[in-house]
């Protein structure tokens, strides 16, 4: 491998652009102009972040060097309109599409800003500080009127000018039961067993205050302040903000989100608390048309306990008295992704859940399946970004939803009455992977994203028939000209008679019969089968990167159903490459395996129980059960306890009640039978990461093993939010390392 040619490619791939996820793509009403949202690696430049989540200006690392692209829909022609300004992302068009507002931090601190149209520059709303803190935090929210826009505003700090007593500067942090003694901080009470669990971080990332701007002369209205809120949705007739505040988890071993349910009156009169103690994700909820209701699911946070029945609520608007909708059921309806929709007379729910979608009529609770019978795995139900309601294309009585069915992606049509679906293009390209999509309301155009193996994402355009579907922007128009590999599905059958796929993803120039490196990449409990067509430029960089260089990838499923995870994925992913070295593709000397995150765990634990791999990355990963359940944050949170329980870890129980199923799934116990050398990789914002990769290493190097470890100041857990350089050191390293240990001269 050449150094310089091995460079270019890097360099070529990580400059690409993308569709900034999740939430791209916005189009005004009349359908004439669209806002996209792009990022490229090379744009992520800052050095001194706050912590492993936020930049200097207060907005996520994972947003960093967004830009928006505006585009005439009619003529194509586009422009950049905010350049090399920092980071500018979830753009929002106004009522009557004339006006486009988002957040950018072009001054130093995320501010909103607005565009007025034709040829003039966009200007800021008002000076206040955006407080954005997660991914799925709402974009401006414009009032129906479009007078005024819905925000949340970094909160006023707390100036105390009084001279501190010795007792008031004391040092030390006292942890209890509950939460810090110490509760200036967040103003919760201590020692009642009956109060959520309140983590120690919900101040420092999720305190705001809500506000609502006057677009003509950037005055500020407070209606709530030192919040912690989540969903945030104005009411149909724009008198009123529903709030959902996070309260909390319910305990320290079930990290499920707890909310209050507020309405704040834009009238100036008291917000009203209509519920408390809302078990569910705090940003996928609707108003009814008729303002009477809210709807949502108890699907909750992503390390909460599975078992319980997830459900679907309304809570009425009056009273917040709630009514359970599946109470008299077994049917879950719940979506941890998609708000359930409401019909356009306030009569039915609309949701995706178990892969179909539903009907539930309000008056009797009557659950419908409407795609009983189809052979497709229903994804999302099409919809005006933002919007509550389902969109029926004018004069008909049909719901739009995209599904899947193996490796092909659609739309189909299901009619309300008669309960036909029909086809109306269904093909090969992955459509909106991570993304948003959206719907032109009066020209019935529908917005999304394409992308296959060759190809990545881009904005396309389609009618309410999908006929003639056209490609708005070609981000990366020189990509096509040179094609990065091609790919295949594999299935095999595990020692217990698991039928199991894979993707195989190969050089350009791949040539039947002959045997090449694999490098497998792995992550416990996932179908990567399912990325067979995606081009792959996401967050951590791109597996053609390793194709480029004459490697054919492997991701294989590897789902994970017992309380023996390692063994599991043992199983798994060694009978998946023996398949791929019997049909004459891999070679079996030369097999290498990488994994980030709890794939990087999943790599530590291969190479305790196989000598088969000759090299290995693992990337923030996992070492020892047992010292990562008892991590203790600086401010006093045991993070992990449930996730090793009751998620990913699968332990299934406390380390007292599994003493040895802790030992037997924690690598850092089987140290010395390791073979493969290890290359360790580390963001030094990820402090719980340090210190699991931390005891890997220091066993590997204290039994002699080899092993390297590279640790990225300044960087935190993912790749895809490091700096440039750091990002383009980090493949180097990768894919040095493989050809050091995996080269034919090495046979």
């Amino acid at each position: 491998m050449e150094y310089a040619d091995m460079l270019r490619d890097i360099n070529d791939i990580l400059c690409l652009e993308r569709l900034s996820n999740p939430h791209p793509i916005a189009v005004s009403s009349d359908g004439s102009r669209l806002a996209v949202v792009t990022q490229s690696h090379r744009r992520k430049q800052v050095i001194e972040k706050v912590d492993a989540r936020l930049l200097p200006t207060g907005l996520l690392v994972e947003l960093e060097g967004s830009e928006i692209l505006l585009i005439d829909i009619k003529s194509g022609e586009s422009r950049n309109l905010t350049p090399n300004w920092g980071t500018s992302y979830r753009p929002a068009w106004s009522p009557d599409g004339k006006q486009l507002a988002f957040y950018s931090d072009k001054h130093g601190s995320a501010q909103l800003w607005m565009w007025e149209g034709d040829d003039s520059e966009p200007r800021t709303v008002s000076d206040v500080t955006i407080r954005h803190f997660s991914p799925n935090s709402p974009p401006p929210l414009w009032t129906p009127d479009g007078t005024r826009i819905i925000v949340k505003l970094q909160p006023e700090a707390v100036v105390n000018q009084e001279v501190q007593s010795d007792e008031a500067s004391k040092s030390v942090k006292v942890f209890t039961n509950g939460i810090t003694e110490n509760l200036a901080e967040n103003e919760k009470e201590s020692e009642d067993e009956s109060m959520p669990w309140w983590p120690s971080w919900a101040d420092k990332w999720f305190r705001a205050d809500i506000g609502a701007i006057t677009i003509a002369t950037g005055e500020v209205q407070i209606l709530g302040r030192k919040l912690h809120p989540f969903g945030m949705r104005i009411s149909p007739d724009g008198k009123t903000v529903a709030v959902m505040n996070f309260q909390g988890f319910e305990a320290l071993e079930n990290a499920q989100g707890l909310y209050e349910f507020y309405l704040f009156p834009l009238d100036d009169t008291p917000p009203k608390l209509l519920a408390d103690s809302l078990k569910f994700t705090g940003h996928l909820f609707s108003w009814s048309p008729d303002g009477r209701y809210i709807a949502y699911g108890t699907a909750g946070y992503v390390l909460a306990t599975q078992a319980e029945k997830e459900e679907l609520f309304l809570i009425s608007t009056v009273d917040g008295s709630p009514v359970n909708l599946t109470q008299d059921t077994d049917i879950e309806l719940a979506n941890s992704s998609h708000p359930p929709l409401w019909s356009s007379d306030s009569q039915h729910l609309f949701c995706v859940a178990r892969n179909h979608l539903w009907r539930i009529a309000i008056a009797d609770r009557t659950i419908e399946k409407l795609t009983k019978g189809f052979d497709r795995r229903v994804d999302r139900i099409v919809r005006c970004a933002e919007a509550d309601t389902v969109w029926l294309p004018s004069n008909t009585e049909s719901v739009y939803v995209q599904t899947v069915k193996g490796t092909a992606h659609g739309f189909h049509r299901v009619n309300l009455k008669t309960l036909k679906i029909d086809r109306l293009v269904e093909e090969t390209r992955v459509y909106n992977r991570g993304g948003n999509m959206d719907v032109a309301p009066q020209t019935g155009d529908i917005f999304y994203s394409v992308q296959d193996i060759s190809h990545p994402s881009d904005v396309w355009v389609a009618d309410a028939n999908f006929q003639n579907p056209r490609q708005l922007t070609r981000l990366n128009p020189g990509i096509e000209t040179e094609p990065l590999g091609t790919s295949r599905l594999i299935t095999w059958q595990t020692p217990f008679g698991k039928n199991l796929k894979g993707a195989l993803l190969l050089p350009a120039d791949y040539r039947e019969g002959q045997r090449y490196p694999l490098i497998t990449e792995v992550y416990g409990g996932s179908f990567l089968s399912h990325q067979s067509n995606d081009f792959g430029t996401d967050g951590l960089g791109h597996s053609f990167l390793l194709t480029k260089q004459g490697y054919v990838v492997f991701l294989p499923d590897t789902p994970m159903e017992t309380n023996t995870p390692v063994q599991e994925l043992t199983e798994s992913v060694l009978s998946g490459i023996d398949a791929v070295i019997d049909i004459g593709i891999a070679d079996p000397k030369r097999l290498g395996v990488m994994g980030h995150s709890y794939g990087g765990y999943c790599v530590n634990a291969l190479i305790t129980r196989t000598p088969r791999f000759a090299a290995a990355v693992s990337s923030a990963s996992i070492s020892n059960l047992i010292s990562f359940y008892g991590y203790l944050t600086e401010g006093g949170d045991s993070t992990w306890i449930t996730w090793v329980e009751k998620s990913q870890g699968k332990m299934g129980g406390s380390l007292w009640e599994f003493r040895e199923r802790y030992i037997e799934n924690s690598p850092i116990f089987f140290l010395d039978k390791v073979e493969t050398p290890l290359l360790l990789v580390v963001g030094a914002l990820d402090d719980e990461a340090v210190a699991q990769v931390g005891e890997m290493f220091s066993g590997l190097r204290r039994l002699g093993k080899k092993t390297v470890l590279a640790r990225y100041e300044g960087e935190g857990h993912s790749q895809g939010t490091w700096r440039y350089p750091n990002m383009v050191d980090y493949w180097q390293r990768v894919l040095t390392w493989f050809d050091e240990h995996l080269s034919e001269s090495l046979d």
